[in-house]
Parts: C-alpha cells; structure tokens; sequence
C-alpha cells in the first residue's frame, strides 16, 4: 500500500507540473515564442525523467526521505506556480513581442 500511495503522488505531481507547462505556453504566451518554451518545458521534463531513476538509487544508499521531500517540494513549487497563472477569460492576448511592447509603451504615456 506504501508503494501504490507513492506512485500515485509522484503520478499527481507530474501530472500538476505538466499541466502549468502545457497551460502556461498555451493561453499566456505570444504565438511567436509558444515553441520555444513549450519544447524548453519538454526537455526539462525528459531530463528529469533520466535525472530521476538515479536519484531514487541514489536515495537507498544515502537517505531515503532527502530525495523524496526533495520530488515533493518541486511537485508543490509547480503547483504553486499553477496558482500564479493569470485569469485570460475574456481577454485579449497579444499574439507577438511587438503587440506587448506596443501595449506597455501606451501604458507609459
């Protein structure tokens, strides 16, 4: 039972990371930087796939609740980050840099 409830929690909190990343470039990003960050988010996550394995080998021969509290506090700063998301119902979202630039300029004035 141990083992099924720490699957499951490591499932949760990849499951919480993942969707800041795919939300985050979808809805608060400009078009023209969307790829670059969406693949950025993917090669954090596919490195920390290979990372994680080691860790966890790493975990039994040293100290087992170090890594563990470790996976835990990133999965809770992702989703802490996911509540940092800002609201973009009903809102108009700026397709490129330059609209950003354009709207913070008039803002200045």
């Amino acid at each position: 039972s141990g083992i099924n409830a720490e699957y499951g929690g490591s499932k949760w909190g990849v499951q919480c990371n993942w969707m800041v990343v795919t939300i985050l470039t979808n809805e608060a990003l400009p078009t023209s930087v969307r790829s670059t960050v969406s693949s950025t988010g993917s090669i954090m996550a596919r490195i920390g796939a290979f990372i994680a394995p080691f860790m966890v080998k790493h975990a039994r021969s040293t100290s087992f609740y170090l890594m563990y509290g470790i996976f835990i506090g990133l999965a809770v700063l992702g989703l802490a980050f996911g509540w940092t998301i800002p609201e973009t119902k009903d809102l108009h979202l700026r397709e490129t840099i330059t609209e950003k630039e354009k709207d913070e300029a008039e803002n200045n004035l």
